[in-house]
């Protein structure tokens, strides 16, 4: 092939992907400036601007920067939030029984992610899992007919239903994608994955990616209408997590913007009788249904 097939191919791939964007209705126009070729590799990873993968991001997972959201717990963990002024994230990897993270790998085929270690783990156990760290909640609006749901699953039954205000700097604070049917993938990423390697046999990387898996869950958890924050570790830098493996979490200091760049304040409290906190916390009492 000479520079100038190379440079034809390389603009028809640019034509496909804005032809898929029109097609979902994606805004902004992708440039040969914007993307790297290496190989049969096309990315966005090493560009300014990220414009590609920034554009599929914000269309399917918008970055929440402020909203008031619930978080049921426990008695016991409730006092412990309250009472330390400090919340935690925790390490994703306490959900891989749960298949978190491999529904989308599967359905999206991102086939790197699932091949097996030589200890038979699958790779994004070993690469994603345990430097990512997340906490769920749910949003405020909860109908009366389901509020008994989040109280008996997450509540543990006698639990405490937190009500926070979160701002957010870090932009991995966002609301969950379900899967609307099992197999079904988000078309917008599908199609970009799909349609540019079956074309040209071209492998599309998107920026972001194992961050977002944590994102998806399958449709049978859509009832709990989940926004998760999220933040991501690594060896070296200035956030390092406590504890071991499983176990490990970050701890996020309550009321001021903290390094990971949340800031979380408890604007009420509620349960079935007053809970061991301190006295400057509003307290409601909860109306059993």
């Amino acid at each position: 092939m000479t520079a100038l097939d190379t440079i034809n191919e390389q603009r028809s791939i640019v034509d496909k992907i804005n032809e898929i964007l029109v097609i979902h209705g994606l805004p902004g126009e992708i440039t040969l400036s914007d993307l790297t070729f290496h190989g049969k590799y096309v990315n966005d990873l090493v560009k300014g601007n990220h414009k590609l993968s920034d554009l599929i991001t914000n269309h399917l997972w918008p970055s929440i920067n402020l909203a008031t959201v619930y978080h049921y717990t426990s008695r016991s963990a409730a006092e412990c939030i309250l009472n330390s002024g400090i919340f935690r994230l925790t390490n994703i990897e306490k959900r891989y029984n749960e298949g978190e993270i491999i529904r989308f790998c599967e359905t999206h085929n991102l086939t790197g992610y699932l091949q097996e270690s030589s200890d038979n783990t699958p790779l994004y156990r070993e690469l994603i899992m345990p430097n990512t760290f997340y906490a769920s909640f749910t949003e405020a609006d909860i109908p009366k007919d389901k509020e008994e749901y989040f109280w008996n699953v997450f509540g543990c039954h006698d639990g405490v239903r937190l009500k926070f205000e979160i701002q957010a700097t870090n932009s991995n604070f966002r609301r969950v994608k379900y899967e609307m049917k099992a197999g079904q993938p988000l078309q917008p990423l599908f199609d970009l994955i799909e349609e540019i390697k079956n074309e040209y046999g071209f492998i599309f990387t998107m920026k972001g990616i194992s961050r977002l898996c944590s994102f998806y869950l399958p449709g049978e958890y859509s009832c709990e209408n989940e926004y998760r924050l999220l933040h991501r570790t690594w060896d070296g830098g200035d956030i390092q997590p406590k504890g071991n493996g499983v176990q490990s979490y970050i701890e996020l200091p309550l009321n001021l913007m903290n390094e990971c760049g949340f800031k979380l304040k408890i604007i009420e409290v509620q349960s079935k009788e007053q809970i061991n906190m301190p006295c400057n916390y509003l307290f409601s009492k909860r109306e059993v249904i």
